[in-house]
């Protein structure tokens, strides 16, 4: 078995080089234990055997007033070769590294349409004809839709991003600064107004047209004016209508764009493999400038989960505004499982027990979610630049790892709080609970159990068993081939970790390297060529021993 140092004269460490998986995170209101969980979840992902994340990605959780944890892994930018070929290395991804929210930007557009109505610059039963001369534009397009119509995406107008025309017109010219009027000569109408709810990116870029037509001023001033600055989001901007702020890093998109190689050979563009690489190559103007007000917004992770706790908490808008959004959303669900409203939608595809409103972004080069859990008060949001990315496992696997820490009745969970309080837990007012975290508590109990364990449910996404001081884990566990383990050093000082078998003898040592104090330490073992059976994982640490048993099943 694993023994201290000076018992084990005979043991030789082989040292073997493991990949280390670059990751940034960090946190206030959580344990470290939990810490280390969510750092866990984004790591596996980004690295998984079946699905490497091509870039990177930042994710957040936030707890109104009382918690946040944000974390990064991956690349911003993926070195890459003359062909475009992806090459070894790139630019790290951060929490700060900006990124394309996409349509999580009609969670702006609808509540400030909702604004504007309250102040009587439009009702909602205006038609678009008022403001746009839909029939010289299309006559092919229903005129007498509605305000109203186009925020439940009820308009019956197909959605631009469907159409394949507009698509290789922006392959051809990518580079072009497209218009509402322009993207609105390739749309079609495909249902009567009002006779079914079908999402369409077309309904907000209309919405945004007549914002600017109604108020005679520009989307991005209304959106900086009512929202960016009063809520503080400084890293938050509308692509091409605003500059990126400066000191600020933008994620280079990680896309497969080989279907349009056709386009690019007789236009005399790069062409790129038939594989998710870095496409930064391609100008994304075109693309971006189409998005508008139903997906052009850029921002950072701490900005994404501030707008969905101010969104969702009340203080971004008035009480009518949200009440009507949230009021919006209908009982019956899309094509896609989505329960659709104004601006944001209902999704079951991060738990089918707790209620989670917001909205996801997916286009080229970038994929996002934001989603408010009401009962907690809490926003979760990721981001990330490759395409391929299945962000609601993400999500889900991050609820997974949270502790559970609401102790309120049944129709009031969100009014009493858990925290771990000098080694007891204790369950307290909300109100209360801010000045114990300022003390150290943390939010959930001591013994840190994640969400999925406390409703009954196997944890699916982190394993927690045998949480020591330096919070050693293993993900997953049982593993089939790949394992991860990461500890974080209670202090400073020199750090071992190696694997030995059942009957202690040394299989491989992982790590041997001097760590500072709380700098969470992620390395991977790869045991597809050992046998199936029990592993013991031991951790030297300045302060001791410390083991964990590890699963392989083959």
């Amino acid at each position: 078995m694993c023994n201290h140092p000076i018992l084990v004269k005979k043991v030789i460490c082989l040292l073997v080089v493991i990949a280390s998986l670059s990751s940034q995170s960090g946190a206030q209101g959580f344990s470290s234990q939990t810490q280390s969980r969510l750092q866990h979840v984004i790591d596996s992902f980004q690295s998984n055997p079946a699905n490497p994340y091509v870039g990177g990605m930042s994710a957040a959780i936030k707890v109104d007033g009382l918690a946040f944890w944000e974390g990064s892994t991956g690349f911003a930018a993926r070195n890459v070769d003359g062909n475009n070929n992806l090459l070894p290395g790139g630019t790290p991804f951060l929490t700060s590294t900006l990124s394309r929210m996409y349509s999580v930007t009609k969670s702006f557009t609808a509540p400030l349409v909702l604004e504007l109505a309250n102040e009587k610059v439009f009702s909602l039963d205006d038609p678009v004809s008022k403001f746009l001369p839909l029939n010289l534009i299309n006559a092919g397009l229903n005129s007498h839709v509605t305000i109203r119509q186009l925020l439940a995406h009820e308009s019956g107008y197909s959605n631009y991003t469907d159409e394949f025309m507009l698509q290789i017109a922006v392959a051809f010219q990518p580079t072009h600064v497209w218009t509402v009027f322009e993207m609105l000569t390739f749309v079609h109408q495909i249902n009567n107004p009002g006779a079914v709810r079908l999402y369409s990116s077309t309904n907000y870029l209309v919405l945004g047209a007549i914002i600017e037509i109604a108020t005679g001023k520009s989307v991005e001033q209304h959106f900086r004016e009512r929202f960016f600055t009063p809520l503080n989001l400084n890293s938050t901007y509308l692509a091409v209508r605003e500059s990126q702020p400066s000191g600020t890093t933008l994620a280079a998109p990680h896309e497969n764009l080989s279907p349009f190689n056709p386009v690019f050979q007789l236009t005399g563009q790069p062409v790129y493999p038939d594989a998710y690489t870095n496409v930064s190559g391609f100008p994304f103007t075109g693309i971006v400038s189409l998005a508008f007000t139903g997906g052009g917004l850029v921002t950072n992770i701490a900005d994404l989960a501030e707008w969905g706790n101010s969104l969702f908490g009340g203080s971004a808008t008035s009480q009518s505004t949200l009440d009507a959004m949230l009021n919006s959303i209908s009982a019956t669900s899309d094509p896609d499982g989505d329960f659709l409203g104004y601006g944001i939608f209902r999704t079951t595809k991060i738990s089918a027990n707790d209620i989670f409103i917001g909205h996801d972004g997916s286009a080229p080069g970038y994929r996002s979610v934001m989603f408010y859990q009401p009962d907690r008060k809490m926003t979760i949001a990721i981001l990330t630049n490759y395409g391929g990315a299945k962000l609601y496992a993400v999500a889900k696997a991050l609820f997974e790892a949270l502790p559970e820490f609401t102790c309120g009745n049944k129709n009031k969970k969100e009014s009493k709080i858990i925290v771990c309080f000098n080694g007891n837990n204790i369950c307290i007012d909300r109100n209360a609970a801010p000045a114990f975290i300022a003390k150290g508590a943390y939010l959930g109990n001591c013994q840190a159990e994640p969400v999925s364990a406390n409703s009954g449910k196997q944890v699916s996404s982190v394993e927690i068993a045998n949480l020591s001081k330096n919070n050693l884990l293993a993900y997953p566990n049982p593993f089939a081939g790949n394992i991860r383990l990461s500890f974080t050093p209670d202090i400073s000082g020199q750090y071992d970790l190696s694997i030995y078998d059942i009957n202690g003898k040394l299989v491989r040592s992982l790590y041997k390297k001097i760590a500072e104090k709380g700098n969470v330490q992620h390395v991977e073992w790869n045991g597809s060529n050992m046998s199936s059976g029990t592993y013991i994982v031991c951790l030297r640490t300045p302060a001791g021993i410390e083991r964990q048993k590890i699963v392989l099943n083959k």
